[in-house]
């Protein structure tokens, strides 16, 4: 997954319209025995996007990665569902070709969304 999350951030997060953020969670434990949870918790979409449809207007829209044949397990699912419950779109995919076809996917629904919203989209 680690190398198709790089690809998709090589590929697809140098646009000037979009912003990639790796979502790493995790544990560090300090020599004092202190501990701090990072990231956004377990289940949670493995990259995070930003797409500005308009100067004024921006969607957010979660990849989770995962190796070709690979589906998300029922941790992930329940927590895409949250996500989805809040208004962003989550897809999974498996290559560069899958994420690119999800963010033009994202946009193209956004766009009608915001449209929709009187004052919207400008």
């Amino acid at each position: 997954e680690t190398r198709i999350q790089r690809a998709i951030e090589a590929n697809l997060g140098h646009a000037p319209d979009i912003t990639i953020l790796r979502n790493n969670n995790g544990v560090a434990t300090f020599d004092d025995g202190a501990r701090v949870v990072y990231g956004l918790g377990v289940g949670t979409p493995d990259l995070v996007c930003i797409l500005q449809l308009t100067p004024a207007l921006a969607a957010w829209v979660a990849l989770e990665v995962k190796v070709p044949g690979e589906e998300p397990d029922e941790e992930q699912r329940r927590m895409h569902d949250v996500w989805r419950r809040f208004g962003i779109q989550v897809f999974v995919v498996h290559s560069v070709e899958e994420a690119r076809a999800a963010l033009e996917i994202a946009r193209g629904v956004a766009i009608s969304e915001a449209c929709a919203i009187p004052g919207g989209a400008r």
